[in-house]
């Protein structure tokens, strides 16, 4: 698995109050088409998944994600470990707490198609007007591009999106 880790601060494992785990899967099918999310509200596309709760382990917090925002049912043979960031984060968010923030992405390659009856949004999600989009593969970059230079959010989630995939179309193209 590809590791990227971002310590700006130089802070040390003992120095961290509190850890977060994210994980988000890239599901690409057959037609070279990835599923990303889109928040109208937030004007942004981000890869389907989201936090782990407690205790919950990395693969059953990304079927469970993937499954709540796309409605699609996972198996493990289709899903492949790829890639984690870590941030080490000094008083993150002004809380005067240390975080150390893991994303763990997946490759999940299926053809199975997003369900709309079977997603279930949370309150934020809902508000910001989410919906699941089939982008080719070839279109991802520049769409993420564009979106960098219009999101009304100034934060690290498409840099990341931009770096992963990156790495994803590289491996692809070796």
């Amino acid at each position: 698995m590809k590791k990227i880790t971002y310590n700006n601060d130089n802070l040390h494992n003992y120095d961290i109050d509190e850890t977060t785990t994210r994980t988000r899967g890239l599901i690409i099918n057959s037609n070279n088409e990835i599923l990303m999310c889109y928040s109208h509200g937030l004007n942004h596309y981000e890869f389907p998944g989201g936090h782990l709760e407690n205790n919950e382990k990395l693969i059953n917090g990304l079927k469970r994600e993937i499954y709540e925002e796309t409605g699609i049912t996972l198996t493990k043979k289709e899903v492949e470990p790829f890639m984690v960031i870590k941030y080490y984060c000094k008083n993150y968010h002004k809380t005067n707490k240390n975080r150390l923030v893991n994303i763990y992405y997946y490759i999940i390659k299926t053809d199975k198609k997003y369900d709309l009856n079977k997603i279930k949004l949370d309150q934020r999600e809902i508000e910001q007007n989410y919906e699941c989009i089939y982008i080719k593969i070839n279109e991802l970059k520049d769409i993420l591009l564009n979106n960098k230079k219009t999101n009304k959010e100034n934060n690290s989630m498409l840099d990341d999106m931009l770096i992963v995939w990156d790495k994803y179309m590289k491996g692809n193209n070796d």
